[in-house]
């Protein structure tokens, strides 16, 4: 096992070789650049006692490691590179001989940048991602759910302009000329979409929450979790027999929504289990990303759409942004941020969501809302989470049986501490 200095930020990023993802990985490298990076300065109002809410990571001492989880090995090492390429050129900006740079440079020394295949559409290769991990590092600080995906058909274009006529920002805010497929299935025989950016990352969450534990033992901060949800949220499921997504034509949304409940129920929780893990909600934004752009074809569509996003943020909306970079604020933010400086609650104890935003000129900030309540099943979010939990269990077991492996530990630990042995 390689050597890690204990105070060492160890990353993992899924998704991290495009989008906003990458953006992430972006942001987080030029900020921990920084001697006192200015996303790790609280942005909420919260009362602390004396000594409480100083920045907790000492980057230029301890480096930072980032591991890039993605399908594709090859465009993640691209990624990577390009990761080295634009922190070397933000460090050679900075003025030379000036504490910064040096500060920078002696930070340079200690970034480390690993790629690891990771599907989230195959349990399978989720578990051996845990394994890996395991074997390799001594612990991991952060988990950045941040992957997701859509199976979308095509865009009713009478239903897009009528949109656009009835309300531009709703358009962007809540599109619903994004046709979906309905249907899709994983390879595990799961519905895809839902497997993707659901069961997925909490059966690497569940697979790595040892790692996440040992660094919680090693220092005095507490693991962070961050869940990757958008503003585009539908309760558009019916639980009783579409949990997985695959009947409704709404699935992004639903899958997004059933990550709010469950990011919600995992707080909950790990605040019964002493805070041991925390579980944060945070969303990009609306900003232009490959998956968008499938739809968009021939090219021109892409130009238009971008003019578009242009005038609804000069209309005012908050949540377009042109850049991964600038997405990547809440992500970066609700990464550094001292632990004391994050709120767990608002507005009477409703679970916070953490949105970048930004104004008409394009100054980023952070936006925070209520996750909303399903009245009508006021009790999915713990049903969610007891679905993961037993095909994850499931899917160990047979793995177990067929290969006579599991997963870096002995038995399954439970969420709240109880061992489940296969």
């Amino acid at each position: 096992m390689a050597q890690f200095a204990h105070t060492q930020l160890i990353i993992v990023v899924t998704g991290a070789n495009g989008g906003v993802g990458f953006g992430v990985c972006h942001r987080l490298l030029v900020q921990l650049s920084e001697h006192n990076p200015p996303d790790a300065t609280p942005r909420f109002d919260i009362k602390l006692g004396s000594g409480q809410g100083e920045f907790e990571y000492n980057a230029s001492a301890a480096g930072v490691n980032i591991i890039l989880a993605c399908r594709d090995l090859k465009r993640a090492d691209d990624a990577r590179a390009a990761l080295y390429g634009l922190l070397d050129a933000h460090i050679a900006s900075l003025p030379e001989h000036s504490v910064a740079r040096e500060y920078a440079l002696e930070f340079r020394k200690k970034v480390q940048l690993e790629t690891h295949k990771l599907d989230l559409s195959e349990t399978r290769s989720v578990l051996q991602f845990g394994r890996e991990v395991s074997q390799k590092y001594p612990y991991i600080s952060h988990l950045i759910c941040n992957a997701g995906v859509a199976k979308y058909s095509h865009l009713d274009f009478p239903k897009f302009f009528r949109q656009c006529f009835e309300s531009p920002t709703g358009a962007i805010h809540h599109p619903a000329f994004n046709i979906q497929k309905t249907g899709t299935m994983s390879t595990d025989g799961l519905g895809y979409v839902w497997q993707c950016n659901v069961f997925g990352h909490y059966a690497l969450f569940r697979s790595i929450q040892p790692l996440l534990s040992k660094y919680s033992s090693k220092s005095s901060t507490p693991p962070r979790v961050l869940w990757t949800t958008s503003i585009d949220v539908l309760p558009a499921y019916n639980p009783a027999d579409d949990w997985q997504l695959t009947k409704t034509d709404a699935s992004y949304q639903a899958s997004k929504f059933q990550l709010d409940l469950m990011s919600r129920e995992l707080a909950r929780r790990s605040s019964e289990d002493d805070g041991k893990v925390v579980h944060v909600l945070v969303s990009p934004g609306i900003t232009a990303t490959k998956m968008a752009a499938e739809l968009l074809r021939p090219v021109i569509l892409e130009w238009l759409m971008l003019l578009f996003f242009y005038f609804c943020r000069l209309l005012g909306s908050p949540n377009v942004l042109f850049s991964t970079y600038k997405a990547a604020i809440a992500a970066s933010n609700l990464t550094l941020l001292p632990i004391e400086h994050i709120p767990r609650y608002i507005d009477g104890g409703a679970f916070p969501k953490f949105s970048a935003q930004n104004d008409r000129w394009g100054t980023e900030s952070i936006g925070v809302e209520a996750v909303t309540e399903w009245e009508d099943h006021p009790g999915e979010g713990k049903e969610i989470v007891d679905r993961c939990e037993r095909l994850y269990k499931a899917f160990v077991g047979a793995e177990c049986k067929t290969n006579g492996v599991g997963n870096g530990v002995n038995g399954v630990n439970g969420i709240n501490g109880a061992s489940v042995h296969s």
